[in-house]
């Protein structure tokens, strides 16, 4: 064989081999963290280098804390970086939300899971490149001088987590108590660069949950606290895997609200059942830590979007699960009984008439279709804020016309947080005075609450309540679009950025 052929064959079957293997590297720094037994509230090196990678690469673009800010500074010299342009062409391929973190929390293991060489149509090439590339990242940036030298911000991130979740310690044991299996470690790993997403996780033993920022505000970091809900992903997502065939021949059921529920992004019958299990446990564990009244509420909200099954599986829950702990030793042991509730749920055909409230982007198409009439409560109609929003839809070729009254027909209505008609529309956040109170967290300046509804007499609704001080300034328009595809959103003006609570 002529030397050049052989020294090219030798070339081609030496980068196939680095391609197929998975790299694995350490970054020899350990977690910030506080921990209580087998539970850790933690900042953790490895999902802080791949979000600042990612971030770099335009995830995240709208975080304007300043925690991003010092990333901004610190790292921009790496912009184009071939880890943040091979981020880029992740995020192309579906490496996005959840899978982010995941696959950061992958990247000194031995091999990808399934789950991430699925959300990349199986490209595990690309995975290998872009953790090699962000080992190179990590040591041409000096990654581990800005992840120490920002140590005493992460424990103060840690702090104010566990002051706003003090019983953040008891949801393990609440978990492994109503889902009747143990995990050996569960983790809150916060991530002060991801706003207003929260994803679960796990691995072996170990339960994770991933928090991002929900709010920012006169320098305090608010995190998600959805941590019951993506901790309980662990234990229904394997129980719904392993009985799905039980639940397949019900699939129509899912047809009424396909397509909102693929504009929030679970777009089949196996993720809505994954959705409505865990929405389901959320209510319960409302019911014990917050009353009937929360859960109640709480039911109603995940219903008008979508999650109709939600009280029915819940009070099987009360009714059935709870109850008869010998004939249902574990979660698993209750999949058969739900799939045959839903079975006959099926048979009762309810469901073919389903329609979900609308999300604030149908409301808004038919309002630019048919036009809306806008009402200002309170002599809201010569504030600044409801001036400008006439003129900002006149503008964007809507047709508008005032009027001085709840009426039929498409309607927008701007209204104080404390006013009657807030209160006569208003079904799903929590309001006190002027203030919203958001996961326990209560918030009276800088807060729009906006709900789209069904008009009970025909046409869409949208409601538009906000602390005083909003209406003096001009609306924002430099939020992010995608969550017009949720049904109701919080916009906090102090971030400029809706938040999504749906």
């Amino acid at each position: 064989m002529p030397l050049s052929l052989l020294i090219i064959l030798s070339t081609y079957y030496l980068t196939q081999s680095w391609v197929q293997t998975k790299p694995i590297f350490q970054l020899g720094l350990s977690p910030v963290s506080e921990c209580s037994g087998n539970v850790c509230v933690e900042v953790n090196p490895y999902t802080e280098l791949t979000n600042i990678v990612f971030q770099l690469a335009g995830w995240n673009s709208g975080n304007v804390t300043p925690y991003s800010q010092e990333v901004e500074s610190y790292f921009s010299p790496y912009r184009d970086h071939r880890a943040v342009l091979l981020a880029k062409k992740a995020l192309r391929e579906g490496l996005e939300y959840d899978a982010i973190p995941k696959f950061a929390m992958g990247l000194n293991s031995t091999e990808w899971s399934s789950y991430l060489v699925g959300r990349v149509h199986g490209n595990e090439r690309l995975l290998n490149e872009l953790a090699m590339a962000i080992k190179d990242f990590a040591q041409e940036s000096n990654f581990s001088s800005f992840y120490r030298n920002h140590k005493e911000f992460y424990m103060e991130q840690i702090g104010l987590f566990l002051k706003e979740n003090p019983d953040s310690f008891a949801i393990p044991r609440f978990e492994e108590m109503f889902f009747r299996e143990k995990r050996t470690r569960w983790v809150f790993v916060l991530q002060p660069l991801e706003v207003y997403y929260s994803y679960g996780g796990w691995t072996n033993d170990t339960v994770y949950a991933f928090l991002g920022v929900c709010s920012f505000s006169n320098g305090t970091y608010s995190y998600c606290s959805a941590s019951a809900h993506e901790f309980a992903h662990s234990f229904v997502n394997p129980a719904v895997d392993r009985h799905y065939g039980e639940f397949m021949e019900y699939k129509k059921m899912f047809s009424p609200v396909k397509d909102v529920m693929t504009s929030m992004g679970y777009s089949s019958w196996k993720t809505y059942l994954y959705e409505t299990f865990v929405r389901a446990f959320e209510a319960y564990y409302k019911l014990k830590t917050e009353g009937n009244e929360s859960a109640e509420r709480f039911i109603k909200s995940q219903e008008a979007l979508g999650f109709y099954l939600v009280g029915r599986v819940y009070r099987a829950y009360l009714t059935d699960y709870l109850p008869n702990r010998e004939k249902y030793p574990t979660f698993k042991s209750f999949m058969p009984e739900l799939a045959r509730l839903i079975g006959d749920w099926y048979g009762e055909g309810f469901w073919k008439n389903i329609s979900p409230e609308p999300t604030i982007r149908i409301a808004f198409m038919a309002f630019k279709a048919d036009g809306v009439k806008v009402y200002a409560a309170q002599n809201l109609s010569e504030s600044t804020y409801v001036k400008s929003y006439v003129e900002m839809l006149e503008n964007a070729g809507f047709k508008v016309t005032l009027t001085d009254k709840l009426e039929n027909g498409n309607l927008i209505v701007i209204a104080p947080l404390n006013s009657s008609v807030t209160r006569k529309l208003n079904r799903y956040v929590e309001i006190r005075g002027n203030s919203v109170v958001l996961n326990g967290v209560k918030y009276s300046k800088g807060v729009f609450l906006v709900e789209a509804l069904r008009n009970p007499e025909g046409g869409f609704a949208m409601l538009i309540a906000g602390t005083p001080d909003v209406f003096e300034k001009k609306p924002s328009v430099g939020g992010d679009e995608s969550l017009l595809n949720y049904h109701y959103f919080v916009y906090i003006t102090s971030l400029k950025r809706a938040v999504a609570f749906g």
